[in-house]
């Protein structure tokens, strides 16, 4: 069946490439090629794109800036060339016989807004000029100029409104994206995300950078309603790179990076780690020198008592160990990737292989990611043309205890060593029973994840009729992952007492079968129209399973061999299914070349929703007007191009789970006549009228150039309301269930965005500098709970505040006061407190302290977010920078929090209050509390940062010192990426790095891109 298959496909391939091949033997067609140079610069242009008008010939050119379009036949042509940056150029008149080659050399002009570039919309593409909704692109170079394993997290900083944090920085890690705030209070905030035009159910996280031709970020309503009921929290269209026509082409891209922490959390070190313990004991009267207490005394009765004998030797031999400094390293990021890629003017194709492998900062931490990806696509007939491409990703991500080294690496005691004499290691330092050693964690527990997936795309399209054309995708999406964790016995949670074993497997199979029709026709001179029907189905399946072993015989086996183990429990399994219908409808109107008019009419149908719910219709209308348009020439003083933009639209959020409309039960344990037995309760109460959520958007945007777009931009204001969000309303107990979910909630996004772009200077002495400007900034609240209810105390829903969920976090605590002095005793006193605890605000001075006193603090939503890139270009050398910042947001500082100050523990190092040392930023150390009181109070800060994103030197070879080893083109660089944090917090990171994590690291890298 196999060799079949192979020997079916080869044929398939084979017929691609026939019709050009027989018109090459035929000798009766010509050819047209030239250069492609800059005419500032006269330096070759690589990657314009030639189409012969009139034709489906279209052809790019190479490093060298050189195009040949072969097969045509004799005749007078016209061509356009055009690319990202420049102003399109049409060659009229190029005459061209059988068996010669006509030249036509090309000179283009650089340029800021590209009116005629091409931007991805969904099911379709449209000119820059023609777009009514508020989309962001960014460009695949752009992409791969940022050394990461997400794809994503390149785009950081490049597109306003879309913030992009990262959820942790373990080898692997993925990121937090969110389009224009927040919505949904329960369900998901995170964004579609669709590759050549087939959703992806598995995520981007495994799509390298360097496949992407370019990623658009549909905002508005206007531009996402196409996806309907997934649109609402925004769409990122992902478009990779294909084959191009010309000769064959081969690219070897590498680069290795060294990865080093940036900054460490300053604990006590042996010293100040001795002192702060004695005062722990001091104040819980438990120090003593000759039998009595005292407060300033230093004995070696006192030290007897109050430290560990392995401590007081530590003491005598001058031990002070950096335990976080054992547990980092330096690491490091190395990736290759080889790709080849031509064709003909009927068929091409391109392969790539990629292999990346990061070694993390934290011991016991790593990640390999391996990828293999072919797309080929061709003209089989003059009006039928079919392609595809297949991904294979194979990753693996070792994570290990991961954030818990750091909590026992800031918590052991800097008096202890982590090895004897003879180099062994020391599992238990001292005879604590909460402590041991984290490097034997790190040799000992394992968190492994492995990662198989296949995502393909298969496309046919038949032009039916002049300007009518239909088109069939079908793209299968299937994911395997499997965990497995083993926990040694000589580990912080087994304390040198047996061991345990889990192993989870998912399995993820998803398909998408869009059936397009488009017409795009020029009615007489006036009237333009780009029609769009879809028909599409999706249907998506979830297995998953696991089992837990405890007590293997052997460490050896780890996860491997649960059925050796004494016990096996936890045995689980799941299967989950849904699909989904839709039909969509799309007009792109154009009347005069000035006004624009964009109606999108979307419906859903899923199997999710109860009969008589299951189908929602998503509405959405835009409006256009070119006021000025730099393509006629039209200007108003040193504006010359102006557009006004308007949309409003209706989305949703896939909001409710597969059977979440059903009764559920649940199972249970009780007791039967003395024994053990097992039995179902109500879990779920059916609710068959959930729907999905919705969110109702209007857009106003206007585009704008200025000095012949020397500098442009676009600003946008938006207002989404968002409705019938999922909450759990309580319900009486005695019908069997306390609550029950229905869509009652409400919320609203607000904000501004404002992307600037300026040519500062171009082709000056051979210098050309460009810089790039955008900011935003987005208010969210919510506007209804259930019940009419003003605020859900336990949630941290507040009308009027931001969202708590999702990734954003509202902070509702005590105020912190400072600390009580002696010579507030009294009032201290009044209060039950003493001279050297924590003082908080009193908030409704009712004289005690209690619930009515906690305010509401902040969020860790920014108040405004920008970023600002420059680069310069000269002769063959570029430099460009990139910063990015986030502004007014509040971290929780868990570091800090968590300083017990009990003596039993290190902790932050701080300034703590004694008697000869009346600090008001810490409390007195005490041996009697477990934690200080009111220790919550600490730790809330001002997050915002500014981050110094990359800094890039690079320098591309002139092609007279390569081509005597056959290279086309190379550059070399250097990249700098996150070399420096500016900000007031005590943290590691306050994008990421807030408590006893994992934490972030500065890269430096040098890496060369090949061209043969």
């Amino acid at each position: 069946m196999k060799r079949r298959l192979i020997t079916v496909g080869l044929l398939s391939a084979c017929a691609l490439l026939l019709p050009a091949s027989r018109a090459a033997a035929q000798g009766e067609t010509g050819r047209i090629s030239g250069t492609i140079t800059g005419t500032e610069s006269n330096q070759p242009i690589q990657g314009v794109r030639v189409t012969l008008l009139g034709t489906q010939l279209t052809v790019t050119s190479n490093p060298q800036g050189r195009y040949t379009i072969a097969g045509i036949a004799p005749g007078t042509y016209r061509l356009r060339a055009s690319a990202i940056g420049y102003t399109p150029v049409i060659v009229d008149s190029i005459p061209v016989r059988a068996g010669q080659t006509a030249t036509a050399d090309i000179a283009l002009k650089h340029q800021t807004v590209e009116l005629e570039r091409v931007v991805t919309v969904g099911y379709g593409t449209l000119t820059k000029r023609d777009v009514t909704g508020a989309i962001g692109q960014v460009s695949g170079d752009q992409i791969k100029a940022v050394p990461t394993t997400n794809a994503i997290d390149a785009i950081k900083g490049k597109v306003p409104g879309v913030d992009i944090v990262s959820t942790g920085y373990r080898p692997g890690a993925g990121v937090q994206v969110r389009i224009r705030g927040q919505r949904s209070l329960t369900a998901s905030n995170d964004p579609l995300y669709v590759l050549d035009g087939i959703p992806m159910a598995g995520g981007i996280g495994d799509l390298s950078p360097a496949d992407i031709e370019s990623i658009e970020v549909l905002k508005d309503a206007s531009a996402t309603a196409i996806y309907g009921s997934r649109g609402a929290n925004g769409v990122i269209l992902i478009t990779s790179r294909r084959g191009q026509a010309g000769n064959t082409r081969v690219t070897y891209d590498t680069y290795a990076a060294a990865q080093k922490v940036y900054r460490k959390i300053d604990v006590f070190d042996a010293e100040g780690y001795a002192n702060y313990r004695r005062e722990a004991y001091r104040t819980a009267k438990q120090y003593k020198c000759g039998g009595v207490p005292t407060d300033t005394e230093i004995c070696a009765e006192g030290d007897a008592f109050t430290f560990y004998a392995e401590e007081v030797a530590g003491m005598k031999n001058g031990t002070n160990t950096d335990w976080q400094d054992l547990l980092t390293r330096q690491g490091s990021l190395v990736e290759h990737r080889l790709g080849v890629q031509g064709g003909n003017d009927r068929a091409q194709y391109a392969v790539s292989g990629e292999m990346q492998k990061q070694i993390g900062v934290v011991l016991g931490q790593a990640y390999d990611r391996k990828q293999m990806r072919v797309s080929i696509e061709g003209q089989a007939k003059d009006r039928f043309r079919v392609g595809g491409s297949a991904l294979y990703v194979r990753s693996t991500q070792n994570q290990g205890r991961d954030n818990g080294l750091f909590d026992e690496a800031q918590s052991d005691s800097p008096l202890t060593a982590p090895y004897d004499t003879l180099g062994n290691l020391i599992f238990k330092p001292t005879a604590d029973a909460q402590r041991d050693n984290p490097l034997s964690d790190v040799n000992n527990w394992f968190d492994d994840n492995l990662r198989n997936r296949i995502f393909g795309t298969l496309f046919a399209t038949v032009n039916l009729a002049p300007g009518l054309d239909y088109r069939v995708n079908f793209g299968p999406d299937m994911t395997f992952n499997r965990n497995g964790i083993f926990v040694g016995a000589q580990t912080q949670r087994k304390q040198g007492a047996g061991n345990e074993a889990t192993m989870s497997e998912t399995r993820t199979f998803d398909y998408t079968l869009d059936n397009l029709l488009t017409y795009k026709r020029q009615i007489a001179r006036d009237h333009k129209v780009d029609a769009t029907l879809l028909y599409s189905i999706e249907q998506n399946n979830t297995e998953s399973q696991g089992a837990r072993g405890d007590n293997l015989p052997s460490e050896t086996f780890r996860y491997y061999n649960l059925d050796a183990a004494s016990l096996v429990n936890n045995i689980n399994s799941n299967t989950s299914d849904w699909a989904l219908r839709s039909y969509m409808a799309r007009l792109n109107y154009t009347f005069l070349d000035k006004y624009l008019l964009t109606l999108t009419t979307r419906v859903d149908g899923s199997s999710r929703l109860a009969e008589g719910n299951k189908y929602a219709t998503f509405p959405s209308v835009a409006l256009g007007w070119r006021v000025l348009d730099d393509a006629t020439n039209q200007k108003f003083g040193p504006l010359n191009s102006l557009k006004l933009r308007g949309s409003y639209g209706t989305t949703g959020n896939t909001s409710v789970n597969p059977y979440q409309t059903l009764d559920q039960l649940n199972r249970t344990v009780y007791s039967f006549g003395g024994a053990g037995a097992f039995g179902y309760a109500p879990n779920q109460v059916a609710n068959p009228e959930l729907r999905w959520e919705k969110t109702a958007t209007f857009d106003g945007g206007v585009d704008f150039g200025f000095l012949d777009n020397r500098i442009s931009g676009t600003v946008d204001y938006y207002r989404a309301n968002t409705t019938d969000l999922l909450m759990n309303r309580s319900i009486p107990w005695s019908i069997g269930y306390k609550s029950i979910t229905q869509n009652i909630g409400a919320t609203r996004n607000t904000g501004v965005e404002v992307a600037l772009s300026a040519i500062t200077l171009d082709g000056w002495h051979g210098l050309r500098w460009t810089n790039d400007l955008t900011w935003s900034k987005n208010k969210n609240e919510i506007v209804s709970l259930a019940g009419g209810a003003t605020s859900d105390v336990g949630n941290l829903w507040f009308v009027g505040m931001p969202i708590n969920g999702g990734g954003n976090s509202i902070y509702r605590d005590f105020k912190f006061d400072g600390i009580w002095q002696t010579a507030d005793s009294a009032l201290a006193k009044s209060y039950g407190r003493r001279p050297g605890e924590i003082r908080i605000a009193d908030v409704d001075g009712d004289g005690k302290f209690n619930e009515n006193d906690k305010v509401i603090l902040g969020n860790t939503y920014p108040k405004w977010s920008g970023s600002y890139s420059t680069r310069l270009d000269y002769k063959f050398v570029d430099f460009g920078f990139q910063a990015i910042t986030r502004q007014g947001f509040m971290i929780r500082n868990d570091v800090e929090r968590g300083n017990t100050l009990a003596g039993r523990y290190n902790g932050v190092k701080v300034d703590y209050w004694t008697p000869t040392n009346p600090s008001n930023t810490a409390p007195r150390p005490d041996k009697s509390t477990e934690g200080p009181y009111y220790g919550d109070a600490r730790g809330y800060e001002d997050g915002s940062f500014i981050k110094i994103r990359n800094i890039t030197l690079g320098a591309t070879i002139p092609e007279r010192y390569i081509a005597r080893v056959g290279a086309q083109s190379l550059r070399l660089y250097v990249t700098a990426q996150d070399p420096w944090l500016i900000t007031d917090t005590k943290v590691v990171d306050p994008e990421g790095a807030t408590g006893k994590v994992i934490p972030s690291y500065r890269s430096v890298l040098i890496g060369g891109n090949f061209g043969f």
